[in-house]
């Protein structure tokens, strides 16, 4: 069909002739021919609802990542940003930030009757005709790929973030797409079991994992106690001191009560909330800790009222001051441990128990050896067969014995 109606001229094609006599009847209005040219006139929006028809059909069960990650936070972080307890509350903080910014993310994608590049000319898909940035949180999850997923990583890697944080977004996406079965089982059931985050190439993330062998010296502790002191708030320094004295996390020194201090036994009684493995939990106090305790004075049932943001801030503030680079308020942690290895004990057992860490090995593998690869170090020497198997990365004595010879030389 051609209508020309003045300098109203349109040239529009229909199926069905139903369709062609509406769009007729209103080009002979100055009203529908406004609507043709918004594309809201009746045989138009005849085409939209038809079309909006087929595509709910063709969406039936399809889900977005990004609506996946809606129903994940809705589900299981939400109650966490509402609850009561500060460890919580900050703790789900963090994970609806790393989802939120992990569906912002851009990797490529190509447009309707384009395909990415295969075989030899792979290497040049961000050449390829139709290719796209579209964020990952709009594709539908049973469209992505393992090679989409990869790109993700390559995306993320490429922006200069770490490895490890890079992983722990990955495994993050891959949680979303197992919940499904949760928190829309329609959706789920289309995916039959398919997860493209546990298919994308991880070898890419090998070696993230560093750990921070970071101790506080004396200098250092010295230097920033006197910091913390010029603080307004009177808790700054106490609370270093407790975590210092203590080895707990700061979560667990910041939502502390009296009524779990025991200072006539030496020992704090921490609940399930307030530890990250979710467990009671006996701290056992040393002298020094039962001395920073009783420099605490008494107001209400709080031992502190920092919340965990505040005190995260004006720490940071302290170092900036202090001048001091590379120091983490979790370093308390293993500086306690380093001192308790030097002076009272050396059993993995007794420091795990002390600081409610719940397993030995991996206390041993990423803090204790550390502590006393460090120390080998100071000492300038192999003193242990422990030490000579660092010295030769093995991971037993069984290994080392293979490569031992104890005879005696021939003369």
């Amino acid at each position: 069909m051609r209508v020309e109606r003045g300098e109203f001229v349109v040239d529009r094609s229909f199926e069905e002739l139903e369709r062609a006599k509406l769009f007729l009847e209103d080009t002979k209005t100055p009203q529908g021919r406004l609507l043709i040219a918004q594309g809201k006139d009746r045989a138009s929006l005849m085409v939209s609802e038809v079309e909006r028809l087929a595509v709910e059909f063709i969406k039936e069960g399809r889900c977005s990542l990004g609506h996946a990650i809606d129903s994940y936070i809705k589900a299981y972080v939400q109650p966490g940003l509402d609850s009561k307890v500060d460890k919580e509350r900050q703790t789900a903080k963090a994970a609806r930030a790393r989802l939120m910014g992990c569906r912002r993310v851009l990797i490529p994608s190509y447009k309707l009757s384009f395909s990415a590049p295969s075989g030899p000319l792979a290497t040049l898909g961000e050449f390829a005709k139709g290719r796209e940035l579209k964020e990952i949180g709009d594709f539908y999850i049973d469209e992505l790929t393992e090679q989409d997923t990869t790109e993700y990583i390559s995306a993320r890697l490429g922006k200069g973030r770490a490895k490890s944080t890079v992983k722990r977004e990955v495994y993050a996406l891959q949680s979303v797409v197992n919940k499904l079965r949760y928190t829309d089982n329609k959706a789920w059931k289309r995916l039959a079991g398919h997860n493209p985050f546990i298919l994308a190439d991880k070898s890419k993330l090998k070696g993230g994992e560093k750990r921070r062998r970071r101790v506080i010296t004396e200098a250092e502790e010295e230097a920033l106690l006197t910091e913390l002191r010029r603080c307004r708030n009177p808790e700054m320094p106490l609370v270093f001191a407790v975590a210092l004295s203590t080895g707990m996390r700061r979560a667990e020194v910041l939502g502390l009560l009296w009524s779990q201090v025991d200072l006539k036994r030496g020992v704090i009684n921490l609940d399930p909330d307030q530890t990250k493995a979710d467990e009671d939990r006996l701290v056992i106090l040393l002298p020094e800790a039962v001395e920073a305790f009783k420099a605490i004075p008494v107001t209400d049932e709080r031992v502190f009222h920092y919340k965990i943001e505040g005190f995260k801030t004006n720490f940071r503030r302290v170092l900036e001051r202090a001048k001091l680079e590379d120091i983490h308020m979790h370093d308390t942690r293993r500086s306690f441990i380093s001192r308790v290895l030097k002076t009272i004990t050396s059993s993995s057992v007794v420091i795990a128990d002390m600081i409610g860490a719940r397993s030995v090995s991996n206390l041993e593998k990423r803090t204790i050896d550390r502590v006393r690869q460090n120390d080998m170090i100071e000492a300038g020497g192999i003193r242990t067969e422990q030490e000579l198997r660092w010295t030769v990365h093995h991971k037993d004595g069984q290994t080392t014995s293979r490569y031992t010879n104890m005879a005696p030389e021939k003369e």
